[in-house]
């Protein structure tokens, strides 16, 4: 069966990954590129957007893409629909690497975007972070472009993978690989939990969402108490 992404109703963004899992009985999803929406973002910008986080993202589900106009919305779209489902009992399907897993310990991905940059990482507080700890930084793609495959092997591969609250997370917290995400408070997921609780589809002992401001000593105590309790 083919799942329809229309462009024109639904943006470019790794909002994407949410509304595919939902697709129940897809093997393909179709994207529809006549008229995608720019709201948010510049045309040139979308489609870039387009070409390097959704094009690449039906693999991750062992799922076929392509490009037109026919296929149905089998599922619904928005993250408070898939926090209901799950809530309901329905078994989401996870998305895996289509890489081997990669060979780093740890990863920082940083945010800057011009766009809401209130939510953009404290860059050297997170570079002196990841340094500590011998973490491979993965910049912001607008800083330095990563093929979306790659980004999912590092993700893969590391025993625990640190963020702010942004969207290449999402591939950590619909998959298996671990994730801390620091500034909850700060961005979507607000309007899909209440204050202190998390996504019920995270895993227990491997997704994180911490909704203390993000500052060192709150990443080093998250950090050291996850450590600990791998030795229990």
């Amino acid at each position: 069966m083919k799942a329809l992404y229309d462009l024109s109703r639904k943006i470019a963004s790794f909002d994407f990954f949410c509304w595919m899992v939902m697709q129940e009985g897809a093997t393909e999803i179709v994207f529809d590129t006549r008229a995608p929406r720019s709201k948010r973002w510049p045309p040139e910008v979308n489609m870039r957007r387009f070409e390097s986080i959704l094009w690449p993202g039906p693999p991750l589900l062992g799922l076929k893409a392509s490009i037109g106009t026919k296929g149905a919305q089998l599922g619904p779209y928005m993250q408070v629909e898939l926090a209901n489902l799950v809530r309901s009992g329905w078994k989401m399907p996870r998305l895996k690497s289509v890489l081997p897993p990669a060979n780093e310990k740890y990863t920082v991905t940083l945010r800057r975007d011009s766009r809401l940059p209130l939510r953009n990482s404290d860059e050297p507080m997170w570079r002196g972070f990841a340094s500590e700890i011998g973490a491979r930084v993965i910049e912001d793609y607008e800083v330095e472009p990563i093929e979306l495959h790659e980004r999912m092997a590092l993700y893969a591969g590391a025993e625990q993978n640190f963020f702010v609250t942004n969207g290449p997370v999402i591939l950590c917290m619909l998959s298996e690989y671990p994730c801390m995400a620091f500034d909850v408070a700060n961005g979507p997921p607000k309007r899909v939990v209440a204050w202190g609780e998390s996504y019920p589809w995270l895993l227990p002992d491997r997704h994180f969402q911490i909704w203390e401001p993000c500052t060192l000593p709150v990443i080093r105590k998250h950090f050291d108490r996850w450590r600990k309790s791998r030795w229990v």
